[in-house]
């Protein structure tokens, strides 16, 4: 056989190789890119992210206190904080920075995590056929300037680029956005029945009560959105006063409310009298006095006595509809798969009469469904038919962007709900500048027993986003939100196909793969002459 040998030409083409390869390598460390094949392309920085980091004025530091060698799944958890922040100080012009350390075996590094309130957690690790107690540390801080922010506790990473931009702007901001909720006329208690959402707005805003019951002042034009969640009572004439001189001034209100207060408990639903009707033409939509029941609803527990015996059946519930209708063009809903509501009111849409505004819907229900009005059945052990869900598709919740005229044009100042305070003399605005409003027909989907997280909370949290005109952590927020359940008409047969070829199907193509590059080398080495 003859000796290979190398010709000039050869090592002339291993060299423009190896000078290809550093310059590639050297052109990457200034430039960073990435190919992310995921759905919403969950694997990479969105562009809120980039912008924020990439306006840092100051140097940012991020510390990371994880273990070493943690045990699956933490690992993967680590390795994912890992590439996330390399994204962030890629992007960081910088500014961003970052390290990695153990605390476990170093007392001053331990003493220093704790101090930013990163405390260890005790898992679970296979060793030597023994399952163990390990002490561990997964959090980090984020230094800037002379305030901080901790994750004190990452487990899981679905929401780990949403925490940590969230930390970021809150960092950077000189001060936060303030939401405001009405209080009195049995609205839900911010920290009981609303803990859970206040506590996730309080990231990102000042969380102010709003009491019009005392005092002549009038809200805040200050006030960035204001939140009307649920009232069961009949709003006096100079709290709608107050609502309707807000918006004048610029304010932008979420209308969250249904007009049945109804009990799954006991069966009793019943009309709630807002008051509100005639002042909400004024702006283009009223929430109806209805309830709207959809065949397409949620799955609940129902106990039924047999005997001796209390037995625990799973109805479909149609007065908790399940939403998969969504108008994708709106940044509110987009991505969404799938929310639920609970005991809700069809929005209705009209063109006011005054002013100028651009209505969009954001979520229907199903063409399935049953419309109930001044007597409601809300039984859960109801047996209906299909035939009886003929009211058609309904709009459950809408945005509405332009000027608004005022309900109280020409009409005087009411007297304040205080009777003690006198009328203020102010002069009643009767035209808005360019504002926006959300309305949602249901108000139980964020308080006490009907909260929930995922895509419920992302939708309250989102339209807040967007009354303030956040439109940052509204993307970045929705990419967490889809929810995919697989199709229901899939056949076993299918079910079986699929898992079988994703058992066999990979070491099938490495054998082919391996015969392939084995019949390749054996025809070359045919063709070598001896």
């Amino acid at each position: 056989m003859k000796k290979k040998t190398w010709s000039v030409s050869s090592v002339s083409n291993l060299l423009v190789v190896i000078a290809i390869v550093v310059v590639i390598n050297l052109i990457g460390l200034r430039v960073f890119t990435r190919a992310d094949l995921t759905e919403n392309s969950i694997y990479t920085l969105s562009k809120a992210s980039r912008n924020t980091v990439a306006d840092l004025s100051d140097r940012l530091t991020v510390k990371a206190y994880f273990t070493k060698d943690l045990p699956p799944p933490y690992n993967a958890n680590s390795r994912y904080v890992k590439d996330a922040l390399g994204d962030y100080a890629a992007y960081g012009q910088g500014m961003f920075h970052y390290e990695f350390v153990d605390p476990v075996d170093e007392k001053s590094l331990e003493e220093e995590a704790q101090r930013y309130r990163i405390q260890p957690v005790q898992v679970n690790v296979l060793e030597k056929d023994n399952v163990q107690l390990k002490k561990v540390y997964m959090g980090l801080v984020l230094i800037y300037g002379d305030k901080h922010e901790t994750l004190p506790l990452i487990q899981n990473v679905d929401n780990f680029e949403y925490e940590m931009t969230s930390a970021i702007k809150r960092l950077v901001a000189e001060k936060l956005p303030r939401v405001g909720f009405l209080g009195g006329f049995a609205t839900p208690d911010l920290g009981q029945d609303m803990r859970n959402i206040t506590s996730e707005l309080a990231k990102h805003y000042q969380v102010t009560p709003i009491n019009l019951n005392a005092g002549s002042e009038l809200i805040d034009k200050t006030l960035d959105v204001l939140c009307i969640v649920q009232p069961k009572e009949k709003l006096d004439d100079w709290t709608r006063f107050c609502i309707d001189q807000y918006i004048m001034e610029g304010g932008k209100v979420g209308w969250f409310i249904n007009k049945v207060k109804a009990d799954v408990q006991t069966s009793q639903a019943s009309i709630i009298q807002l008051g509100i009707d005639e002042q909400t033409r004024r702006y283009g939509f009223t929430v109806a006095n209805n309830l709207v029941t959809d065949l397409q609803a949620s799955m609940i527990n129902v106990q039924q006595n047999q005997g001796f015996f209390t037995i625990t059946n799973m109805v479909r519930y149609p007065c908790f509809p399940e939403v998969t209708k969504f108008n994708n063009n709106q940044p509110i809903v987009k991505d969404f798969r799938s929310l639920n509501m609970f005991f809700p009111s069809s929005v209705d849409t009209l063109t006011p009469a005054s002013g100028k505004v651009a209505i969009s819907p954001l979520f229907f229900s199903s063409d399935k469904t049953k419309i109930q009005q001044g007597r409601f059945d809300i039984n859960p052990m109801t047996r209906a038919t299909m035939e009886e869900f003929t009211g058609g598709s309904k709009i459950l919740g809408a945005t509405f962007v332009g000027t608004f005229a005022s309900a109280f044009e020409g009409k005087p100042v009411p007297h304040p709900t205080d009777s003690t305070a006198s009328i203020p003399s102010v002069q009643v605005l009767t035209m808005s500048p360019e504002t926006r409003m959300v309305v949602v027909g249901d108000g139980n989907f964020v308080q006490g027993q009907y909260a929930q997280g995922g895509p419920n909370q992302v939708l309250f949290l989102n339209a807040v986003d967007w009354l303030s005109q956040d439109s940052d952590m509204i993307t970045i927020r929705s990419r967490e939100a889809a929810v995919r359940p697989l199709k229901p008409d899939i056949s076993d047969g299918t079910k079986q196909t699929v898992k079988y070829a994703n058992i066999v199907g990979p070491p099938i193509l490495v054998l082919l793969l391996g015969l392939f590059r084995w019949t390749a080398k054996r025809n070359r080495r045919k063709g070598v002459i001896l």
